[in-house]
């Protein structure tokens, strides 16, 4: 019973799509010409473009992505700082600290502007 009914459901959508198809106006061979050669430039045009976009996005996902790992790289440096063994200069007075300190100051500035700037130069889809 249930493939009748499937049967009689795509006979009538069948039917109805002849139905909508001849309503649409048929071009005629000429226009059909005439039409085809600025639709393949179009597409040409829009290939090449996207192209340049994949080649940008490529990039600045690449950048970004390595800001990102010495963005990670720096914390946790910074995090692990109390337990690494530095051998002679932790002779060095406030040592631990003043790197500390730098690691922070990479991670706030220069990984994080760069990590962003990264992200900003992506191409937009317009």
């Amino acid at each position: 019973m249930a493939t009748l009914d499937a049967t009689a459901s795509c006979s009538s959508s069948a039917s109805n799509l002849q139905h909508s198809s001849s309503k649409i106006p048929q071009l005629s061979p000429s226009v059909t010409r005439l039409w085809r050669p600025a639709a393949q430039r179009n597409l040409r045009n829009q290939w090449s473009k996207l192209a340049s976009y994949r080649q940008q996005w490529a990039s600045s996902s690449s950048k970004g992505r390595s800001h990102a790992t010495d963005l990670v790289n720096a914390y946790l440096s910074q995090r692990y700082m109390p337990a690494m063994e530095l051998g002679v200069l932790s002779d060095m007075p406030n040592i631990r600290k003043k790197a500390c300190m730098k690691l922070f100051k990479q991670q706030k500035g220069l990984h994080g502007s760069k990590l962003l700037s990264a992200y900003k130069d992506m191409p937009l889809r317009s």
